[in-house]
């Protein structure tokens, strides 16, 4: 497992699961909808950038041989 702070870390599962539902919203509805997305569920706004800019570094899938 990566340790915390590196680029391929994640913070939370709950953050983790939001970022995750606003790429969904992303492919059905669009970035706008999706940023306000994770404003409300509480994603901070660097994160949600950061996502939502830069989509090369989305994660494809699970990297873990058995997830939590």
């Amino acid at each position: 497992m990566a340790e915390r702070g590196t680029r391929r870390s994640r913070a939370d599962a709950n953050t983790a699961a939001r970022v995750d539902d606003a790429l969904k919203i992303v492919a059905s509805d669009g970035i706008h909808p999706a940023l306000e997305y994770m404003q409300r569920a509480g994603v901070p706004r660097e994160i949600a950038l950061r996502v939502l800019c830069a989509p090369q570094f989305h994660r494809q899938g699970e990297r873990r041989r058995n997830p939590r």
